[in-house]
C-alpha cells in the first residue's frame, strides 16, 4: 500500500509539472524508478519516457481541444526533433553513463546562461535568428536529451520556445506537451527493440509498462488540473519557477555526474 501510494504521488507531481510549467516529469521519474522500483539506469530512462509519453498524449489532446496548439510548427519541429530523439534512444543502449550526463550537464549550462542573460525585454528589437534556426536547435536538442536521459526535453524546449517567441507566450506550454510525446514516442521505438536484463509481464524491450501506467494514473488528475488552471499563471512567474527547477536539475546532475566515476 506504502509503494503504491508513493508511486501516485510521484505521478501526481509528474503530471502537474509537465502540464503547467511545460517541464517534463522524467526529471523526477527517472531517480524514483530507480529508488522505488529499482530498475537500471537503461530502464528507468525508457520507462520514464513511456510514461511521459501517456501524460503528454493526455495533455495535449485537452490543449487541442482549445486550440492552443501550432499544429504547422509541430510538424516542422518534428523533422528535427523525431530523428535526434530516435537516435537518443539508441545511444541509451551502449553509451557510458558519464557521457550521457556530460552532454546533458553541458547544454543545461547553456540553458541557464541563455535564461538568466538572453532573454531580452518584449520591447527590445526583433530577434534577429530565422525560424528554422529556432525550430532546429529546439527540434534536435530536445529530441537528442529527451532520448538519452529520459526527461521528455521540456526543459529544453520551454525556454528555447519563450526566447525564440515562436508563438505567442501563452501557447508555449500546449505546444512543449505536444513535442516532449513525440519526442517520447520516437525515442521508445529503439529501446522497445533492446534486449532487457530484467522482464516482466507488461515490459517491452527495456520498458516497463506496468511502472508507466500505475504513474500515468497517478498524474491524470494533476495533469487535467494543470491544462484547466496554466493559462492563468503569470509568465515570469513560470519562468521563475523553470529556473529554480534547471538550477536544481544542473546540481543533481553534477553530483551523479561526480559519482559515476
Amino acid at each position: 500500500m506504502t509503494l503504491l501510494i508513493t508511486v501516485l504521488i510521484v505521478g501526481m507531481l509528474v503530471g502537474g509539472i509537465s502540464s503547467v510549467l511545460g517541464l517534463g516529469g522524467g526529471i523526477i521519474l527517472v531517480p524514483a524508478l530507480n529508488v522505488v522500483f529499482r530498475l537500471p539506469h537503461s530502464e528507468a530512462i525508457a520507462t520514464s519516457l513511456a510514461t511521459i509519453a501517456f501524460i503528454t498524449l493526455l495533455n495535449t489532446v485537452r490543449f487541442a481541444r482549445r486550440n492552443e496548439i501550432d499544429w504547422t510548427l509541430v510538424f516542422y519541429l518534428l523533422i528535427f526533433s523525431a530523428v535526434s530523439s530516435g537516435f537518443g534512444g539508441f545511444l541509451v543502449t551502449f553509451l557510458s553513463e558519464q557521457i550521457l550526463l556530460a552532454i546533458f550537464i553541458l547544454f543545461l549550462i547553456y540553458v541557464l546562461i541563455q535564461m538568466f542573460i538572453g532573454y531580452q525585454s518584449r520591447h527590445s528589437a526583433p530577434k534577429q535568428k530565422s525560424r528554422w534556426y529556432w525550430m532546429s536547435l529546439i527540434g534536435v536538442s530536445s529530441g537528442l536529451i529527451s532520448g538519452t536521459t529520459g526527461v521528455g526535453g521540456g526543459i529544453i524546449i520551454t525556454p528555447l520556445l519563450f526566447k525564440s517567441r515562436l508563438v505567442k507566450e501563452g501557447h508555449v506550454v500546449p505546444l512543449t506537451n505536444a513535442i516532449m510525446f513525440l519526442n517520447a514516442f520516437f525515442a521508445l521505438i529503439p529501446l522497445a527493440f533492446a534486449q532487457s536484463a530484467e522482464h516482466s509481464f507488461w515490459g517491452v524491450g527495456l520498458i516497463h509498462f506496468d511502472r508507466a501506467l500505475l504513474l500515468f494514473l497517478g498524474a491524470i488528475p494533476a495533469s487535467i488540473l494543470g491544462t484547466k488552471y496554466q493559462a492563468r499563471i503569470p509568465v515570469k512567474l513560470k519562468k521563475v519557477f523553470i529556473a529554480l527547477i534547471l538550477l536544481v536539475i544542473l546540481g543533481r546532475m553534477i553530483l551523479r555526474w561526480a559519482s559515476s566515476f
